[in-house]
């Protein structure tokens, strides 16, 4: 069982706008989440799910491989491969999903998985799917060791996610990809990289600078892009084996109201994502400028970062203070996380810089206390 336990919880968060919601009748600024443009909030993007449900209704009822393979699936995959600059896509029902899609395309071709130690949940149900030995990393030298130790015919793969959903630090892919073989594959899951990351919004791939072909990309409609659903990224003929596979033929497919919306939410990224990475960008440097050199928080590209108190008494000072200034206590339980419980913050371009500073002004406070 995993450290959650049976006592699993959260307190009920109303959101009252794009970055406020309603706590202990209270409103406060909310620094959670992953709707890091606020998409969510945005006007076309909710026209395009009401236009979706009023033309196509609430759900296809059936899998894409018996009857309920819609165009607009095909035509939001083509969009989706031109939009990351791979040959082919396959759209799942969540973002969750999308790696366990993914690895049933490796199926015959692996023999070996290696995981990286932070890798999402998504990831390590991906890896189970498989059926093959397992081999943990937490580091590009001890996953070099691991690789030594196959046989020369190996086929590994190595699963990991790009930008980490707690302190905002990416994965070492180039690094990894320099290790791995030439016959290895490496899945990264980039459900926050995505649309926030790279020139033009690829994610963690295109902000390192890394094409290779051994590379497949799964990712999430409901973080950058304020919807829901996943997709999967590779060739065309991985994409062929994928959905051949029983994950994919028997789930049904996402709701075409949030495909429609999401279809719209990534034509706005490719448009003014731009200008919304700039504005995200500065706020996570203003927020992330006051932890001290040599933390990796500091220096991290994410929108995200925890603070992990060392005692309760501590948790209790913190979540004053941010009550005090008008911010959310965003005190979280996550089965990957650093601590039992822990404080996640999630900056967004939409976030007022007033706000920003009163969230700084309180980290900056909690660090002095040493939390």
């Amino acid at each position: 069982m995993d450290r959650m336990g049976s006592n699993w919880e959260a307190p009920e968060v109303v959101q009252i706008d794009p970055t406020t919601v309603e706590s202990r009748g209270r409103p406060l600024t909310y620094f959670g989440g992953c709707d890091y443009f606020r998409l969510s909030w945005n006007g076309e993007v909710r026209s395009a799910i009401r236009r979706g449900l009023a033309l196509h209704g609430p759900n296809v009822a059936a899998s894409r491989a018996t009857t309920g393979n819609h165009p607009l699936y095909a035509a939001f995959e083509r969009d989706l491969a031109r939009a990351f600059g791979f040959p082919a896509a396959i759209l799942t029902s969540s973002g969750y999903l999308a790696p366990l899609v993914a690895v049933q395309g490796f199926r015959g071709a692996v023999d070996h998985v290696f995981l990286a130690a932070t890798a999402h949940g998504c990831l390590r149900d991906a890896a189970d799917l498989l059926g093959v030995p397992q081999t943990g990393f937490d580091s590009v030298d001890a996953l070099r060791a691991r690789l030594a130790d196959l046989p020369t015919s190996g086929r590994p793969l190595v699963l990991t996610n790009g930008l980490s959903p707690l302190d905002g630090t990416m994965s070492p892919v180039r690094e990894l990809l320099a290790v791995l073989p030439e016959r290895g594959r490496l899945l990264v899951d980039d459900a926050h990289g995505v649309g926030t990351l790279g020139n033009r919004g690829r994610g963690t791939l295109e902000a390192l600078g890394v094409r290779d072909p051994r590379v497949v990309l799964t990712g999430t409609f409901s973080k950058a892009f304020g919807c829901y659903g996943g997709f999967v990224l590779g060739s065309k003929a991985f994409r062929d084996v994928a959905v051949s596979n029983r994950l994919f033929q028997g789930n049904t497919p996402p709701p075409l109201p949030w495909v429609e919306g999401a279809r719209t939410a990534l034509s706005l990224i490719r448009e003014r994502g731009g200008d919304w990475r700039r504005d995200l960008r500065e706020r996570i440097q203003r927020v992330r400028e006051v932890f001290p050199e040599g933390d990796p928080r500091r220096t991290a590209s994410g929108p995200t970062f925890v603070l992990v108190p060392k005692e309760g008494r501590a948790q209790a000072r913190m979540e004053r203070r941010l009550r005090k200034e008008g911010l959310f206590p965003s005190w979280v339980r996550y089965a990957q996380g650093p601590a039992d419980r822990f404080f996640r913050f999630a900056l967004s371009s939409a976030h007022p810089w007033e706000a920003v500073d009163r969230l700084r002004g309180a980290v900056a406070d909690c660090l002095a206390d040493a939390l």
